[in-house]
């Protein structure tokens, strides 16, 4: 899946499937949406609905994507995508989110993550980002390994990283979560 597309970062381009664009955030659009001031979708040349962030966001993500940016500003293509679908209708929405994060205490290791805001679920969004993203931390050669977290209950999130290959591995690093990871 080619990178390309008019990106908000000119050294990180978007990632394009057929029906989506992904869009790399930015220390100013993470600023944006870390302090609701509105601008977010300006930055982004998007439309924001009143469902953003989705309500599984957990705001301590924001802190750590900020520190991680502060330690490598660079690194913009790690982290978080903002999900926009590739349609002719201007500005497109944005749908949802999905990421690849290593952590310090293992490099050659990267966690992903997606969300999907309410309306825009059961359509394929988050198994074809989740796939592009995949793609993406294994053609860029930074990772051996992929894994994710997720909760027990969200059947259709664990049926998206059973059908991209992953299996279950155990108990998650945090509190009543669970760890899958690509074979």
């Amino acid at each position: 899946m080619p990178a390309s597309g008019p990106s908000s970062n000119k050294a990180t381009p978007n990632i394009t499937t057929p029906r989506l664009q992904l869009v790399p955030i930015t220390p100013e659009s993470l600023t944006s949406e870390q302090n609701s001031d509105g601008k977010l979708g300006e930055i982004l040349h998007c439309r924001i609905t009143s469902e953003w962030p989705h309500a599984d966001w957990e705001p301590h993500v924001l802190q750590l994507l900020q520190q991680r940016f502060a330690e490598d500003p660079t690194d913009i293509g790690w982290h978080r995508y903002i999900l926009l679908p590739a349609t002719a209708i201007q500005p497109a929405t944005l749908i949802g989110s999905v990421g690849g994060f290593r952590w310090p205490d293992d490099p050659h290791a990267a966690e992903i993550g997606y969300a999907i805001l309410p309306e825009f679920r059961l359509h394929g969004y988050a198994l074809e980002a989740t796939k592009a993203m995949i793609h993406w931390i294994e053609t860029t050669g930074s990772a051996n390994r992929i894994f994710a977290h997720t909760f027990p209950h969200l059947t259709g999130s664990i049926r998206i990283l059973e059908h991209c290959g992953f299996t279950l591995e155990g108990p998650g690093k945090e509190e009543n979560t669970i760890r899958y990871r690509r074979n």
